[in-house]
């Protein structure tokens, strides 16, 4: 979603990336950057990992004596012998997305450091998004660097909630109480924050925030008090940006394992998605071994009006 979002509406900050992903500390998800790639698009709309804490990005310093002037001289030649190598490439979107990275590294040298600078931000602020708690610490940070991204022109910004597996993540499968306690203790106050800092800023008029996990939690047992995979029944949450507060849209049967009533398909949302992000899914297409391809699918989908305000 990330990606298709980036190229249909492009960038806003041509010194920041337009898709922007931040992982839990304890490790990124199973598969690792799978999850933020392009997919068959061009590898250029695929996410930048960013970090919530020192250097923004590895390596993005230059070597210490290097003047700016020199960088640039040295940038200019590298890209004329790039362009000449890709001249018998122009398929190899890899390349074309690795050539057009240096000069977006050298913007991010002098703007992305101001960009994660939360000091920069008042003690009340940072406490909003419970910088001042150990537990909530962390995830606080990188909410209030989206918020810092997203005010400086950058498109999407996905924040991993749990890495690895098991209790590390929200799988929740050898104790629910425990594994759900631990994790929304870490994310409750900073989502919080966020949402108020947004709707206080005016920032939440026209900034969608989603919240989702990969699959549901079985309304019975797997290890005693753990719970296994659901696919059939589970929800996430949106906020902002046209959409309507305050009601659930959708239930479950009586013990929570099946969508029951106004089931929601994955195409739908995303339908619905790129609707309050002014985009049309069935004119966002994107050419592909001869098919136009869309985010949604082939299958006709609507809407779902009654997540709109």
């Amino acid at each position: 979603l990330g990606s298709w979002i980036n190229y249909g509406l492009g960038t806003e900050n041509e010194n920041l990336p337009g898709f922007c992903v931040m992982l839990d500390p304890r490790g990124g998800p199973i598969s690792g950057p799978t999850n933020w790639s392009a997919g068959f698009m061009p590898a250029s709309y695929q996410a930048t990992v960013m970090r919530s804490q020192g250097d923004p990005i590895l390596d993005l310093r230059p070597p210490e004596g290097l003047t700016l002037k020199a960088q640039r001289q040295l940038l200019d030649t590298l890209q004329a012998y790039n362009q000449e190598h890709r001249q018998t490439r122009q398929m190899n979107s890899d390349l074309a997305a690795r050539i057009a990275s240096y000069e977006l590294a050298f913007n991010m040298q002098q703007h992305a450091p101001d960009a994660v600078d939360i000091s920069q931000e008042t003690q009340a602020t940072q406490e909003m998004y419970g910088l001042n708690n150990e537990t909530s610490a962390h995830f606080g940070r990188q909410c209030l660097l989206a918020r810092r991204l997203v005010e400086r022109g950058v498109r999407f910004v996905q924040i991993y909630s749990g890495g690895h597996h098991n209790d590390a993540n929200w799988d929740a499968h050898s104790d629910m109480e425990q594994n759900h306690n631990l994790h929304a203790g870490e994310t409750d106050k900073p989502i919080a924050g966020l949402l108020t800092d947004l709707k206080r800023s005016g920032l939440l008029d026209d900034t969608l925030v989603v919240w989702c996990g990969e699959f549901g939690r079985m309304p019975m047992s797997e290890q005693g008090k753990g719970r296994d995979h659901n696919p059939w029944g589970y929800c996430g949450w949106i906020a902002g940006a046209g959409t309507r507060g305050g009601r659930a849209y959708g239930e479950t049967d009586p013990i929570g394992l099946r969508a029951a009533k106004d089931r929601v398909h994955i195409n739908q949302f995303h339908a619905t998605l790129l609707h309050l992000m002014g985009l049309n899914h069935r004119r966002l297409t994107y050419e592909h071994h001869g098919l136009e391809e869309r985010l949604t699918g082939p299958t006709e989908v609507d809407i779902v009006e009654g997540l709109l305000s």
